[in-house]
């Protein structure tokens, strides 16, 4: 928790010396090209190996797909976890659909409209980028309108995050955008990939990992 409140401290410092730049002090707007990109590009490229690598991933709520976090719960109902898993995989398509359709329509906004500038197109993305750690910590729109689920532990769409940030960047393509895009694809493929094959590996009810008594970290729920 102390990493994720780490990386929410940075993503607002991010955010608020981008937006005293743009606009209190737009003639070195330049230096957000010049120093601004190749930064993000390294922390994230760093941030999403810490993902895909096992050794690295020390975090449930985004290593839960990994086999060294599932502690089998005994005789679990099979049937139910189907049903979870199909009715998650329900709700998941619409996120997916009602998310990147606000992606899109932000990036052809970019490409259309003269007064959305490059240094706005920043200020979304960074904004986007402090929104994924505001949700972890405080309060997550797709955990109480749309999966309904207890927590980041339980969460359907935990590395999604990555995908769903790096998207936006296709809009302004370049080396560091397409690579960092293509990190968060392949955090997605694997996650995706793993959730279609071993589904007990996600939820409370056949992984132990992830019940509140199995949890270490400090939070307002409830133990069971």
């Amino acid at each position: 928790m102390k990493k994720i409140k780490f990386k929410f401290a940075i993503s607002f410092v991010l955010l608020l010396n981008t937006a005293i730049f743009v606009f209190f002090f737009e003639e070195y707007v330049y230096l957000l090209d010049d120093i601004l990109i190749p930064l993000l590009f390294v922390y994230f490229l760093i941030d999403s190996i810490s993902v895909i690598l096992p050794s690295m991933n020390k975090t449930v709520f985004s290593g839960k797909y990994l086999k060294k976090f599932f502690k089998s719960y005994p005789k679990y109902n099979i049937e139910k976890l189907k049903s979870l898993k199909e009715r998650d995989n329900r709700v998941a398509l619409l996120i997916f659909f009602v998310y990147f359709t606000g992606v899109i329509t932000i990036g052809l906004l970019f490409l259309n409209w003269d007064w959305f500038e490059l240094k706005y197109f920043y200020l979304v993305f960074l904004f986007i980028n402090f929104s994924d750690y505001f949700c972890i910590l405080i309060w997550c729109p797709f955990r109480v309108i749309f999966l309904k689920n207890k927590c980041c532990n339980t969460c359907r769409i935990s590395n999604w995050d990555r995908l769903m940030k790096f998207a936006l960047l296709l809009f302004i393509p370049n080396f560091y955008t397409i690579t960092i895009f293509i990190m968060g694809l392949i955090v997605f493929i694997v996650w995706e990939v793993r959730f279609t094959q071993n589904p007990e590996y996600f939820y409370t009810i056949s992984n132990e990992t992830l019940r509140c008594s199995g949890c270490d970290t400090s939070c307002k729920i409830k133990k069971e």
